[in-house]
Formats: C-alpha cells, structure tokens, sequence
C-alpha cells in the first residue's frame, strides 16, 4: 500500500511511533539478556520490517511470519518457562526490561486495531502484534528463570503462588499425556484456573492443531458450569434443560467429554480439558485426570 500526504496526527503515525519506542525498549533489553539477545535483535529487526510495510513498503506479515512467532514461544515454553498468568517483573534486570517492552507491544497493538478500522492492516498483520507480546512475556520469564529467582510474588492470596496449582496442573498434564500416548492418542492437555484463566497446556507431538483450543475450552466449561462436559453433554441434548447452551459465551463451552472440574476441600479451583481423540478416549482421559489429581496431586 501507498500513503502519500497523511496528517501527523493520523492513526497510523502512532502505531509507527509505538513500534519505534518499542524497539528502542528492546534495545535496553538487548544489553542484559546475555544469550537472548539474539532473538531480541532479530524481533527489533521484523518490527523495522513491519514499519516498512506499514509505511507502504515491501509485504513482510504473512502466515508463516505469525507461524514463526508461535514457533517461538512454543520453544520457549518447552524450555520449561510457562505461562503462569500473574507476576511481578523485576526478577532480573533484562527480564523486567522485558516486561516493559511487554506493555509497550500491547499498546502498539491497541494502536492497531484503532489504525485497522480505517483499512490498511490484514488479519495476519493483526495477529503478529498479538503473537508478539505473548513473545515478548515468554522471553522475559526465561531471562529471570535464568536468574534462578521467582517470578511469583510471595504473600499473594491467589492459588498458583499460595498452593503451587501450577506445578500440579504441569503434572497432570504431563501424566494425562502420557497416558493418551499409552492409548495411541495424540492428545492435547490443558488446565485453567478457578477464574478460567489458562494455567498451564501440553500437546503432543503432531497433535490436531483444533485440539489447542479445545482443549482449553473444555476445562474452561467445566470451571464456568462446575460439571464435567460429559454430564454437560447429556444435558444438552434436544429437549434438556441445557439444549443450545454450547452457542453461549462466544462458543466456548464444549458439549462433549474431556472436561472435568478440578476439586480441592470441596471447592472448585480449576479445570482440566484433553483433546485428541473420539469422544469416548477423551472421556475416560478425563475421568484419569480427575481420579489423578485427587489421588497423587492432593
């Protein structure tokens, strides 16, 4: 695309300066991440990329672009950083660079959808500013594990920190995994916490790529309808209490089994989800998890 005599104070001009103030950001975080550093230049590098394109230059965001992105973080995760949800940056000093950066994507982002609605910006350039903070987040928990030092605030009231449901839920998942391979399932594992929120996902190598979210959403209904999907689904058949209940909440509740309710003291506090099979092996997987968690996890 071509633009030619736009106001200074056009949309597109803050999304511009945004990416420019981010990749001077990036450029402290280069100075303290040792290794990382060379992602970190060669991310300040697609972002000059992606100014060029917006600038009206040579197409660089495409699907594969995004794909790397995903790459990337998948990598990274399997170095066994995980996406915990809440922290408190500054465990190391290029980690809370990082996370600064972080924020910064994230307004370049709202930038962009603001640009978006006046044309000019394709869903796979959309996507890329939002792939890159969940990048930009992955590589800041890998800089301060690297550090040796927590990322999670002690003294905090909420589950991950007070009872390490993050490392019981990367157990489950693990285990669940396991067992589907036993079962020749290629079998996606996911958990969320109380809130629905993800907690931790595994998935198996050359696993349906549809199972990610499935997956997810399946432990989401469970924690948001407190039953496992299962049972849901028989309540939501024609002529139940429940028909059509899987077209609410943007279609994230799932009516078919492999969702079962995480439960501690008698309360709900998260939810487990497992994807890959027919109905029937993402059912008893489910039932395993469950049986699990309340058996070796507890």
């Amino acid at each position: 695309m071509t633009r030619q005599n736009i106001p200074k104070n056009s949309p597109i001009f803050e999304v511009l300066g945004t990416l420019d103030e981010l990749c001077s950001q990036l450029g402290v975080a280069k100075r303290s991440a040792g290794e990382v550093s060379a992602i970190i230049e060669q991310i300040q590098a697609d972002i000059t990329a992606v100014c060029g394109e917006l600038a009206g230059g040579k197409k660089f965001v495409d699907r594969d672009t995004v794909a790397r992105l995903e790459q990337a973080i998948d990598t990274i995760c399997a170095d066994g950083v995980e996406f915990t949800g809440f922290v408190l940056p500054g465990s190391s000093t290029a980690g809370a660079a990082l996370d600064v950066a972080r924020t910064v994507a994230r307004r370049a982002e709202r930038c962009a959808v603001a640009s978006s609605q006046t044309g000019g910006f394709t869903r796979e350039l959309l996507a890329w500013f939002n792939r890159l903070s969940d990048l930009l987040y992955a590589l800041a928990r890998l800089c301060d594990r690297k550090t040796g030092e927590s990322t999670i605030p002690t003294g905090t009231s909420l589950p991950i920190a007070a009872d390490g449901f993050a490392d019981k839920a990367l157990r489950l998942c693990l285990a669940v995994r396991e067992r589907a391979a036993q079962m020749g399932v290629r079998a996606v594992t996911a958990v969320c916490d109380a809130g629905g929120n993800p907690v931790a996902m595994l998935r198996a190598d050359d696993a349906f790529i549809a199972s990610v979210d499935i997956a997810m959403n399946k432990a989401f209904t469970s924690v948001s309808l407190k039953m496992s999907t299962d049972e849901l689904s028989r309540l939501a058949q024609p002529g139940q209490s429940l028909y059509g209940i899987q077209f609410t909440n943007s279609n994230r509740i799932v009516i078919f089994g492999g969702g079962v309710p995480l439960v501690e003291d008698g309360l709900i506090i998260g939810g487990f989800g497992v994807s890959g099979g027919t109905a029937e092996q993402d059912t008893a997987l489910g039932e395993f998890a469950k049986d699990y968690y309340e058996k070796e996890l507890i």
